[in-house]
């Protein structure tokens, strides 16, 4: 089907063809739609090179509700807007918070270093660390900037709402991937 066929065909339409099992109508639906969800993301993020990714974030969303719960969709239109900037929202949210727990550390440990007088070398290896932590799944980042505050194992629990063993679960996994992808064995 072609992009020109798809304007003069109603999403109501669209969305019954998919619900039938026409997948193929399904890739025609985002390709109707690509523009206007790049164009928000574009505005929401303003970051190109992270704008593909979010744009495959959404496309990803997108196929696993519709075909989930397409009988819900009440307008096509105004869920796909929500659904990209639902994903536009978590990734500015997380950014947020990698940018919370690097600049935290990095204060926390330009004072330590200034007390201390440690070697420029510690820095580096503090940013390394950082570097791995913010390749995680958010929920390790939310543990870490925590962590990183000084709250204990059961104030974190409380905070995010998970046990306590799980906090700990979650900080014994942080310090096995950092000593893993820095190379560093366990005393």
């Amino acid at each position: 089907m072609e992009t020109k066929d798809l304007d003069n065909i109603s999403d109501d339409i669209l969305l019954a063809r998919i619900q039938n099992g026409d997948d193929e109508v399904l890739v025609d639906l985002i390709k109707k739609y690509e523009r206007l969800l790049k164009t928000i993301i574009h505005r929401e993020i303003r970051n190109p090179e992270e704008e593909p990714d979010i744009y495959q974030e959404t496309i990803l969303a997108i196929v696993r509700r519709i075909l989930r719960q397409s009988d819900d969709i009440a307008s096509i239109e105004k869920w796909l807007k929500q659904i990209a900037r639902s994903k536009c929202k978590a990734f500015l949210v997380n950014a947020k918070k990698r940018g919370i727990i690097r600049e935290y550390a990095e204060e926390h440990y330009l004072f330590a270093a200034e007390k201390e007088k440690r070697p420029d070398y510690l820095y580096e290896r503090v940013s390394e660390i950082l570097e791995v932590v913010e390749g995680m799944d958010p929920i390790y980042v939310e543990v870490v900037e925590l962590w990183a505050q000084g709250f204990t194992e059961r104030e974190s629990a409380s905070v995010l709402n998970i046990s306590v063993n799980t906090v700990k679960s979650r900080r014994n996994k942080i310090r096995e991937v950092v000593r893993g992808r820095l190379g560093v064995s366990r005393p």
